[in-house]
């Protein structure tokens, strides 16, 4: 009986997720229980960069944190013989009678391609037929079946070339993965760390104004509870001096007068100044900010910060006059003549230039070029004050960032270096990924959606960016 469905799922149960082979030396990690070769466990762990967890489930763990498996390097073993065993069969004898005539088989009938014996030859079925020798016969479907396995076995090559592609690949994303989860790790170690940095010297801020408050009533209560003593003992001696007689209250009546005179009365003095207040103020002004960051951050974080791709068409009032936009300002090409075209300040006059009418100043954007396989062209983004007029430079610090091809090399436009672009292949398509808020902007090959280049880190000016184009031939650029 052949291998069916459930021999299929048994010897994928021992196959290994990073190498996509049978298990070789399988050990278990021991805290999450998922299995590995034990190569491809090791060397998954000593790449640089990666993080020592499970590659399956992304558990982390301690390295070596596992165990050989026994009953599972059995179980490989078993798989292995079930898919190379085609089934029981009972193998007989080499029948080489016609089971019709009971003469022996001495001919091969092209025709119904079957064994015959003499009698055959002679009946109506194949008498009319071509016959062949069985020697001649074995050798032609012998060198035809030889064909055949040629073709095959280059077909089977193929396929475990794509298979070892395929776990490298998956290798290779696993990494990426890791990587980038290392780095949002430390993104967000950093924000709760400037977070809880602000917090500390905000809430300081106000702790400084509140001690002032308390110093600055306390100096105002000790002020006023001296002047109320100094008020009540005057106030006493007043009414003291009253309840006395007639001789006794006028005696020395004219000093009494001149205290109650020079008693200097109460002004209302401004314990809590203007300055002070302004403070209180703007820690109550900041708090709406906090606010409005916070749902900014929740609203871009829920959404997941959404790629959004672009519509975007070329702005033919700012065209280059070398260059020829279609109807619907969606491809360009190089026409080798210059038009007379109004010469307005903002359009590019010597080179062949142009940028789309879009303009980004927040937010991730992206847009597709069909590039061909043509030279001699650039494509990016630019801030809308870069310069129309003249020679221009295409480089970030003229405010063009862009990548392009010329001599047969694609590079990336960043003089001096012009850094050769990361390639799987000639790229077809060039995808133009702008991220406002991480002054990034990223070229892939959107067919393959391969990395090409990135400008990271630029400090984008605060102004609006283009799509920009450059096209030195006649060859298009289309929007996809």
């Amino acid at each position: 009986m052949a291998a069916g469905g459930p021999v299929e799922e048994l010897c994928d149960e021992a196959t290994c997720s990073i190498c996509l082979e049978y298990f070789k030396e399988p050990v278990t990690i021991i805290d999450c229980g998922h299995n590995f070769c034990q190569d491809c466990l090791t060397q998954f762990w000593e790449e640089p960069g990666t993080e020592v967890s499970c590659p399956y489930c992304r558990k982390n763990t301690q390295q070596r944190n596992f165990i050989p498996n026994q009953q599972l390097a059995k179980f490989v073993a078993l798989a292995k013989r079930l898919s190379f065993q085609g089934g029981n069969r009972t193998e007989g004898k080499e029948n080489t009678i016609c089971e019709k005539h009971q003469e022996p088989l001495k001919l091969f009938c092209k025709q119904d391609q079957v064994l015959i014996c003499g009698i055959c030859n002679r009946t109506k079925e194949h008498r009319y037929h071509r016959k062949k020798s069985l020697e001649k016969a074995s050798q032609k479907y012998k060198d035809l079946i030889s064909e055949y396995l040629r073709v095959l076995k280059k077909e089977r090559e193929k396929i475990l070339a794509y298979k070892a592609e395929t776990g490298r690949e998956c290798l290779s994303l696993f990494k990426q993965t890791d990587a980038e989860r290392e780095k949002t790790i430390a993104e967000f170690r950093q924000l709760h760390q400037f977070l809880e940095e602000q917090e500390a010297l905000l809430l300081a801020q106000m702790e400084e104004v509140e001690t002032e408050i308390a110093t600055r009533r306390d100096e105002c209560v000790a002020r006023l509870s001296r002047k109320l003593s100094s008020l009540d003992s005057i106030i006493q001696e007043m009414e003291e001096k009253c309840q006395h007689s007639e001789i006794e209250f006028l005696k020395d009546i004219k000093s009494t007068l001149e205290r109650c005179k020079e008693y200097k009365m109460f002004a209302n003095p401004v314990t809590f100044p203007s300055e002070l207040k302004w403070k209180i103020w703007e820690f109550c002004d900041i708090n709406p900010f906090l606010e409005a960051i916070r749902k900014k951050l929740e609203d871009t974080l829920s959404s997941g910060f959404p790629l959004q791709k672009a519509n975007v068409t070329l702005d033919a009032d700012i065209a280059s006059p070398w260059l020829i936009l279609s109807t619907d300002c969606k491809s360009l090409r190089n026409g080798r003549e210059y038009q007379h075209l109004p010469n307005n300040p903002e359009r590019f006059d010597e080179w062949p230039c142009v940028l789309g009418c879009e303009g980004f100043t927040e937010g991730r954007h992206f847009w597709q070029v069909t590039v061909g396989s043509e030279e001699n062209w650039a494509v990016g983004v630019a801030r809308k004050s870069v310069k129309r007029k003249g020679q221009l430079s295409i480089s970030p610090e003229e405010g063009i960032w862009a990548v392009g091809k010329w001599a047969g090399e694609y590079k990336a436009l960043n003089p001096p270096d012009f850094s050769r672009l990361s390639l799987s292949g000639e790229p077809k398509r060039i995808q133009v990924s702008l991220n406002c808020e991480g002054d990034q902007v990223t070229f892939l090959d959107a067919d393959r959606a391969t990395q090409l280049f990135t400008f990271s880190a630029v400090s984008f000016p605060r102004e609006t960016l283009h799509p920009f184009f450059w096209l030195q031939n006649k060859d298009y650029l289309t929007l996809s």
